[in-house]
């Protein structure tokens, strides 16, 4: 075709990314300096203070791939904890989208309070 693409000199079709069933998250509290890391399993909701963290996929880079890499789609919900006796309040959305661990800050949790980003991936 007289163009260097993928197509013209390469027949062999792209690697399946593997996915994994947990996440492996780190996150910090801004204000107390507290820092956590912890595992997440896909679908499972997981709190860290007054976020909730739902991994909803979590995959590797292919092997044919360049390079290496763990990105993990994931919500995150704001919500205190409800004093007890009482109904808490409703989860506000505070992200949702794709992170990489190998470039946190392509796509970072912005809060005010909270720093989170993707460590790895890993199989249950």
């Amino acid at each position: 075709c007289g163009r260097r693409c993928r197509p013209c000199w390469s027949t062999t079709p792209p690697g399946k990314r593997p996915r994994y069933s947990v996440a492996i998250l780190q996150a910090v509290d801004k204000i107390t300096a507290e820092s956590m890391r912890f595992e997440a399993p896909v679908g499972q909701p997981v709190r860290y203070k007054n976020l909730i963290f739902t991994v909803r996929s979590c995959e590797a880079t292919a092997p044919d791939e360049i390079e290496r890499d763990a990105i993990a789609h994931i919500e995150v919900d704001f919500q205190p904890p409800a004093p007890p006796g009482r109904t808490p309040a409703p989860a506000k959305s505070v992200y949702r989208g794709w992170m990489f661990a190998a470039s946190p800050s392509i796509s970072p949790l912005e809060h005010p309070v909270y720093d989170a980003w993707l460590i790895a991936c890993k199989a249950g």
